[in-house]
């Protein structure tokens, strides 16, 4: 897992996820969902996530791939990383160069929008906070979380 700290690719991506997703969260005019022009499903969360629920989403995105994923949270840090190194939820360490706590968001949406995307962008999973929904695309993910409906305590909408 790294930080990046390049202002330009940070910009670029939050750009290009505004555009192709319709994503503009400072606009509260706005209902702040998501269109997706790639095949997607949206989860009602029924509850807050355990470790076990978050390793289960993990391990879908390992299933997936073996790739680095883009992990965002809104007006907070943009990470790359590797779902094979097992994060675990609510990693946070204190970043001594920067002087700042760095908080590694959960797949569970808690507080802020959350969104883990492949780094080719075919398939990923946006969070929206207080809807507490997820927001998943692109046909393989969309098979695994449907396989995983019961364990995760979300429901189709």
């Amino acid at each position: 897992m790294k930080v990046i700290l390049d202002e330009k690719l940070y910009d670029e991506i939050w750009n290009r996820i505004e555009k192709e997703y319709n994503f503009y969260p400072s606009e509260y005019k706005k209902i702040n969902t998501f269109e997706f022009n790639i095949e997607n499903i949206c989860y009602q969360l029924n509850s807050y996530w355990s470790a076990e629920q978050e390793k289960i989403v993990n391990d879908i995105f390992k299933k997936l791939s073996n790739d680095d994923l883009y992990a965002l949270d809104w007006n907070h840090e943009f990470f790359e990383y590797n779902p094979n190194e097992n994060i675990e939820l609510g990693y946070h360490y204190y970043d001594k160069d920067r002087e700042v706590n760095v908080y590694f968001p959960s797949y569970y949406p808690n507080g802020d929008f959350h969104m883990f995307l492949s780094k080719d962008w075919s398939y990923g999973m946006f969070g929206h906070p207080w809807r507490n929904e997820i927001y998943v695309f692109g046909k393989k993910i969309i098979n695994e979380f449907e396989n995983k409906e019961k364990e995760l305590n979300i429901t189709k909408l």
